[in-house]
């Protein structure tokens, strides 16, 4: 018995398309009429291939859902999707398409900013005199537009959806986050992470789980550590200039990487582009985690290296690689 899942980031259009933005591709390969036919036949090639194919999916839009809940529905899917971006960016989100024969027990989107909150408090100021409580008034003013990372993580809005699905009477929990893309403030990235793998565990009940998704993090970065890592001593969560934190990670719980289970090591690259702000960006964003009584049989092949100069390009539809791992359940 084993099940199939794929994760893919879609690239929004409207970015895609933006005049000067990926100024190295050529403009017939970013429009989006190529790309989404392409990436389709992409995903119903993995369909077919594969019994009990998932689809997670990340930067969905707008634009985009009618197209894929049409194509879901032709090839007897159903797709499940939770926006929460802008209108720059088309009002993004994420989706987890399954077949209309797999029986889904549970659905829930949550805003892990929302989560983030919940753990946090104001920090008590009742003793402090009036003049020196507007002096950390306005200390507390400039740390939430500038750089305290609890203020920054918990107005966030990326949702994580979560499902629970049932594979011949036996429970698989799936889950599909696209992590802000926050390099210049590693410890938000590192809060979410662990949030999000924490939330995991707790909505699994210890069910068989998988969370795929775009995480923005490459393998040596301390968020991917403290989704992967039992007892990552350098992952501390970050202290508040503003709040009372109550968060304390699950430290006896941790997820497994799917290509390094099979391979040893992540891909050495799952997204590739050049844009006026990153040239020539390459590296590992995109990961399948799994944890539970699952067998890696075996991973999606990806290129060692690109072949162009950007993506996206005449055979890569997304500056993301399609990422795939078919699982043995116990």
């Amino acid at each position: 018995m084993s099940v199939h899942v794929v994760s893919y980031n879609l690239l929004v259009p409207i970015l895609a398309e933006e005049p000067g933005y990926f100024y190295k591709c050529h403009p017939k390969y970013i429009d989006r009429n190529y790309r989404f036919g392409f990436i389709q036949s992409e995903l119903q090639r993995e369909i077919s291939r594969h019994k009990n194919a998932i689809i997670c999916l990340q930067e969905l839009c707008r634009t985009t859902i009618p197209l894929f809940n049409e194509f879901f529905r032709q090839q007897n899917y159903r797709l499940i999707h939770k926006s929460y971006g802008e209108k720059f960016n088309d009002y993004m989100g994420v989706g987890i398409a399954i077949p209309n024969s797999m029986r889904s027990a549970s659905a829930a989107f949550i805003k892990v900013s929302d989560k983030i909150k919940a753990r946090l408090s104001q920090k008590a100021t009742d003793s402090l005199s009036i003049l020196s409580r507007f002096r950390q008034y306005l200390r507390d003013k400039s740390s939430r537009g500038t750089s305290d990372p609890w203020d920054i993580a918990m107005n966030k809005k990326n949702i994580l959806i979560f499902i629970r699905v049932m594979i011949h009477g036996v429970p698989l929990c799936i889950g599909t986050y696209h992590m802000p893309c926050l390099y210049k403030f590693p410890d938000v990235m590192l809060i979410h992470a662990t949030m999000v793998k924490d939330l995991m565990f707790e909505l699994a009940r210890g069910d068989n789980m998988i969370l795929a998704g775009d995480f923005n993090m490459q393998p040596t970065a301390n968020c991917y550590r403290a989704i992967t890592e039992l007892g990552c001593t350098s992952c501390q969560l970050p202290k508040s200039k503003i709040y009372e934190v109550y968060y304390r990670p699950d430290a006896n719980h941790i997820l497994r990487s799917t290509y390094v289970e099979k391979n040893g090591i992540e891909p050495p690259f799952t997204a590739f582009s050049s844009t006026p702000n990153s040239p020539d960006f390459c590296a590992p964003m995109d990961y399948i985690f799994f944890y539970g009584r699952l067998l890696v049989n075996n991973v999606l092949r990806l290129p060692n290296y690109p072949d162009s100069e950007s993506y996206p390009d005449a055979t890569h539809p997304s500056d993301h690689l399609m990422i795939a791992a078919t699982f043995r359940l116990g």
